[in-house]
């Protein structure tokens, strides 16, 4: 088995068998699917002992720090709370407010997961939550790198983890947080629409979009695979992933809606208790003008406009020129657009997480004496914002 390596300004993105013994193919494959599996775990290990070594320092600096209460801050407090009190309305609000329902911005798979797990052991909500996050994560990024090395090859997808482990905001895996649980989604809706598999693939990614609110994004994919395949086969079969996908965010705004006594309240929450909101991109613009015209200084725009600019329109470039699956520019030009578009600007290095595609762009433009240059400074940018985030409360993850 060989990989085609890219040559611009075609790419190919598939495995070609070439004329050796099918033996000797077989154990090629065995042994690449090994490799990806290892190569995520491995990564993601190491990226969690940095973020470790960075709570230790941070804990260091604040004794009154304890490593769980790190580990569960800013969202995931929210997660704890919402995963010990099943979304219990705040008694210190006003009956009538629509704020004393803001847990319920938080969606369920991850708090209800980490819930069952806190009955079934009796260990604690604020133990068991990052942990749960953690070996969430681990599954993910193991699967991903099975997934990108049979699909992009050893090189390019060492590459592309790497990057995603270490990127600004990716400290959040270690912590009460969903990303974890959203790329694993991410990833078996992703195998499965490259399979064919139409029913698995729509319900992976509802389930994604039970995990967060960018979750949704997933029927981009689902609707970019479905049409490709009714074109080439002239069969609606493909049709039911689109389907199933949104109805995982729908379920959820639904049930949001009569516990709150409004149709809109899952809406209503994010705006009035997140500052959540679309605005089409006006607050992206402003804040991109502030940047490049060094107006003000806020460190979340900051980091989150340069996240969106380099990383998600610079991906997206990089995508289209690479010739990416239509399926991969889907998920990662959803998500872009959806960070671009929300008023709060703020963590969008975080949003753009899960959308693998772009840190496989990279990796494939990064000329490799570049690699270790970069893979180091995104590095160290996570180390810090992880410190300053935990130490000071001056960055929000």
């Amino acid at each position: 088995m060989r990989i085609l390596r890219i040559s611009m300004p075609s790419v190919r993105w598939v495995l070609e068998p070439t004329t050796c013994d099918t033996v000797q193919t077989h154990r090629s494959i065995l042994e690449r699917v090994s490799y990806g599996t290892l190569v995520g775990l491995g990564m993601f290990a190491l990226a969690r002992f940095a973020t470790l070594v960075v709570a230790w320092v941070a804990m260091a600096a604040r004794p009154e720090l304890g490593l769980t209460e790190i580990l569960t801050d800013w969202d995931g407090n929210w997660n704890e709370i919402a995963a010990a009190d099943l979304y219990a309305p705040f008694a210190q609000d006003a009956p009538e407010s629509i704020l004393r329902w803001r847990t319920l911005a938080f969606f369920p798979v991850l708090p209800l997961v980490t819930r069952a797990v806190h009955e079934l052991t009796g260990i604690g909500i604020h133990v068991l939550g990052p942990l749960v996050s953690m070996m969430c994560g681990a599954a993910a990024f193991g699967a991903l790198g099975k997934y990108l090395v049979e699909r992009i090859g050893r090189d390019a997808a060492l590459v592309a983890l790497a990057l995603m482990v270490f990127s600004p905001n990716a400290f959040v895996l270690s912590m009460f947080y969903t990303e974890g649980v959203l790329i694993l989604c991410v990833v078996a809706t992703m195998r499965n629409l490259d399979e064919q598999r139409w029913w698995r693939a729509g319900l992976f990614a509802a389930l994604g979009g039970l995990t967060r609110p960018s979750g949704f994004v997933l029927i981009a994919p689902c609707v970019a695979a479905a049409i490709s395949h009714v074109r080439a086969h002239r069969t609606w079969g493909s049709a039911i992933a689109p389907i199933l996908a949104p109805l995982g965010l729908g379920v959820w705004v639904l049930y949001v809606a009569i516990r709150t006594g409004h149709l809109t309240g899952y809406f209503q929450i994010q705006s009035e208790a997140w500052g959540a909101r679309i605005d089409g991109g006006r607050r992206f613009v402003s804040e991109t003008w502030s940047l490049v015209s060094a107006v003000g200084y806020d460190l979340d725009t900051r980091v989150s406009v340069g996240a969106v600019l380099v990383v998600g329109v610079g991906g997206l470039v990089l995508a289209h020129r690479q010739r990416m699956p239509v399926t991969w520019m889907a998920l990662a030009g959803a998500l872009v657009v959806l960070t671009i578009v929300n008023e709060r600007q703020a963590s969008g290095a975080r949003f753009l997480l899960p959308a693998f595609p772009l840190f496989v762009a990279w990796a494939r433009a990064i000329p490799r004496p570049m690699v270790p240059i970069a893979v180091g400074a995104s590095a160290t940018a996570m180390g810090a914002l992880f410190l300053v985030s935990t130490t000071f409360g001056i960055y929000t993850p």
